[in-house]
């Protein structure tokens, strides 16, 4: 149940952030004074609108983001969105003409520049807000741990199977003592099990406030040195971390920074990314569930926001949203047509040269752009659908 409910909070987030990116727009251009003709979520055929004074809102069928119609804006008058081409009914009255100073393409540079930033700023500020409230309210794992299990894995990284799971130890246990040593953290529990590999041991924990004794075998795994170490194969909860209000001030701004270089970093690898993807469709079949890694599309992120509630990891379901923000602010200011900052860099030409870009010349290669966004999109659901990420909180 909470899988299913972290995807319908995902969905409502993703909802969310695309009614922000337009209103962001929306706002700084009533601001400025242009005219908003429509303000829609989705594209294609239209659902349910309503008109406000001189604006039409409402729901387009196709759920794959939105868009601000604003006048003027298009070198085609009067003429449909890329995506939502002939969205004026049959029997509509012909639209009433723009007085020219309400148009976008008349207003100045700077007002422009705002209106077309607007939406990816949102989203900026959308991570901001949530990396300070993971930090102040929800908190973040620190480097410290406890003596609680966070997870049971089935084995170890070279296939030795775990004896923790066999013997019934399980996630939220807290493991108290070891062949009679006292365990108060993680730390103290890895002293505690040194050099017990292959022999039989008595573990006590708590569940549930009761105090339980089981025994196991811890299994001998490399110790990354050369040795062997015991392995029971469970994973520890962290101390969770809470800053004041003036702490985290800061600390937003450095996670951030960080998040944004991750994310151009992460940007640049798609390629390699959808080839890690392919790699294990090819060897297994698809199907599997066995990738490890990968460029992943929209329905991979709502699968592992359900895992992730599922398995109770806000924090991580907090961290997924920030990370989405970020991208998708970074994506709409990358200079190519139809993105925004296509527009804006368009706009930088026209300041430098003293003349407007012919956007006419420039439509071919923004359908062309569009034509791959759209083929990228389509080929990750497919890859969600039959060769998804595996389910890093098992």
């Amino acid at each position: 149940m909470r899988g299913e409910l972290g995807i319908i909070l995902f969905i409502l987030a993703l909802t969310l952030a695309i009614f922000l990116h337009e209103g962001g727009h929306f706002l700084t251009a009533k601001w400025f004074g242009m005219k908003v003709e429509r303000f829609f979520l989705g594209f294609g055929p239209t659902i349910w609108s309503f008109r406000r004074g001189e604006t039409e809102y409402g729901i387009k069928a196709i759920p794959a983001g939105g868009f601000c119609k604003i006048a003027g804006m298009s070198p085609y008058e009067h003429d449909g969105n890329l995506l939502e081409e002939g969205w004026r009914r049959p029997g509509d009255p012909p639209p009433e003409p723009v007085a020219p100073e309400r148009q976008f393409r008349n207003k100045p540079a700077w007002q422009r520049a705002i209106v077309l930033a607007a939406g990816s700023i949102t989203h900026f500020i959308a991570a901001l807000l949530l990396i300070f409230l993971l930090l102040t309210v929800i908190g973040r794992p620190s480097d410290e741990t406890t003596n609680v299990i966070q997870e049971v894995v089935a084995e170890a990284d070279d296939g030795t199977p775990a004896p923790a799971g066999q013997a019934g130890l399980r996630a939220g246990d807290r493991v108290v003592a070891v062949d009679g040593k006292p365990v108060a953290d993680f730390r103290g529990l890895r002293a505690a099990l040194a050099g017990t590999q292959g022999r039989r041991i008595q573990v006590v924990y708590e569940r549930d406030g009761q105090r339980r004794t089981t025994s196991l075998v811890p299994a001998s795994v490399a110790d990354g040195s050369g040795g062997r170490r015991a392995f029971l194969g469970v994973q520890p909860t962290s101390v969770i971390v809470h800053l004041n209000p003036l702490e985290a001030i800061p600390a937003t701004g450095a996670s951030f920074g960080r998040i944004t270089g991750a994310s151009f970093v992460g940007l640049g690898s798609i390629v390699t990314g959808l080839v890690d993807r392919l790699e294990p469709q090819r060897a297994t079949g698809g199907g599997s569930g066995s990738g490890d890694g990968g460029t992943v599309g929209v329905v991979g992120l709502g699968r592992l926001a359900g895992q992730a509630a599922a398995a109770q990891q806000w924090i991580f379901f907090v961290i997924l949203l920030i990370q989405f923000n970020v991208v998708v602010g970074i994506i709409n200011l990358l200079p190519i047509p139809p993105m925004d900052g296509g527009y804006l860099a368009f706009l930088a030409k026209e300041k430098v040269t003293g003349r407007p870009v012919d956007l006419r010349r420039v439509a071919p290669v923004a359908a062309l752009i569009v034509g791959l966004l759209v083929t990228l999109t389509v080929g990750l659901v497919w890859l969600d659908i039959t060769n998804p990420i595996g389910n890093p909180f098992k």
